[in-house]
């Protein structure tokens, strides 16, 4: 499986806030994110609230660097909201797997953080 979904009867805004909380109470960051839905509003499109979220947990990217340099291709962990009426799916591609298939490393470094992340939003 390339990646994490999971859908919530709640709407991206309710999400990306307590989302943020929650990432913060385990020393993440979220260091960037694209509010798609205003990008697209001032080209006069209209979609649903939908975000794009860098994720990092700054231990985790001291020790996946130090293993091979080449992780910051798949890191820092992308999340997705993507809201659709009264439901929001989050989407994230797994750096686990990228790495195994594209840096020939056992992934396994990478994804005891990746599952730090999954518990959070397994959490909401």
């Amino acid at each position: 499986m390339y990646s994490y979904e999971k859908t919530y009867n709640k709407s991206a805004e309710e999400l990306f806030g307590e989302l943020h909380r929650k990432l913060k109470e385990k020393e993440m960051v979220i260091l960037s994110y694209v509010d798609v839905k205003e990008i697209f509003s001032k080209m006069k499109e209209d979609i649903e609230p939908y975000y794009i979220l860098d994720v990092c947990y700054p231990p985790a990217a001291v020790e996946l660097i130090h293993e091979n340099v080449d992780i910051g291709a798949f890191i820092p962990c992308k999340l997705i909201l993507i809201q659709k009426g009264n439901t929001t799916k989050v989407l994230m591609p797994k750096p686990s797997v990228l790495s195994r298939e594209y840096l020939d490393s056992d992934g396994k470094t990478v994804e005891k953080y990746e599952n730090i992340i999954i518990g959070i939003l397994e959490e909401l």
